[in-house]
């Protein structure tokens, strides 16, 4: 399911025509009837925020996805997304010519981050197991962000 997001108002950024309820409802749904549910969520919209992101994590948790794919958002060629971070794209054209999870774009955190918070959320998942480390390593990184930002202001 392309959940996208845990919180409404980056699902109404992208423009996704749901709701979070919908989003819990259609898990419950699958559940009820012994349906897998595996949600792709991307992460780095532009004007996402750690609250956002906190969000989208106490989602995961508390309907237990079966499984789950992560990526950075990405803007294709010929959609508001792309109009609004296309100026930054440089020589970046497709999908193909960006690592995985590379942002391609300015957004609030690094590439670092994004594969470290994919990293713990797998690891959250997949496994059951306390992804404490993994954890530590995304706060880490979430703070030395606002630690430049400041550094900039």
């Amino acid at each position: 399911m392309g959940a996208e997001s845990g919180a409404q108002r980056i699902l109404n950024a992208m423009d996704k025509g749901i709701q979070v309820r919908h989003i819990r409802e259609a898990r419950e749904n699958l559940r009820a009837h012994g349906i897998r549910a595996c949600f792709f969520l991307q992460f780095g919209y532009p004007g996402e925020e750690w609250r956002d992101i906190e969000e989208t994590i106490q989602l995961v948790r508390e309907i237990a996805p079966d499984d789950i794919g992560v990526s950075v958002s990405y803007p294709l060629p010929g959609t508001k997304f792309h109009q609004i971070v296309s100026n930054e794209l440089g020589s970046t054209t497709s999908w193909s010519d960006s690592g995985d999870l590379a942002m391609v774009f300015r957004g609030a955190y690094s590439t670092d981050f994004y594969r470290a918070l994919a990293d713990a959320l797998h690891i959250e998942i997949r496994s059951g197991e306390s992804a404490s480390s993994a954890w530590q390593k995304v706060e880490w990184l979430r703070n030395r962000a606002a630690e430049v930002a400041t550094q900039c202001a």
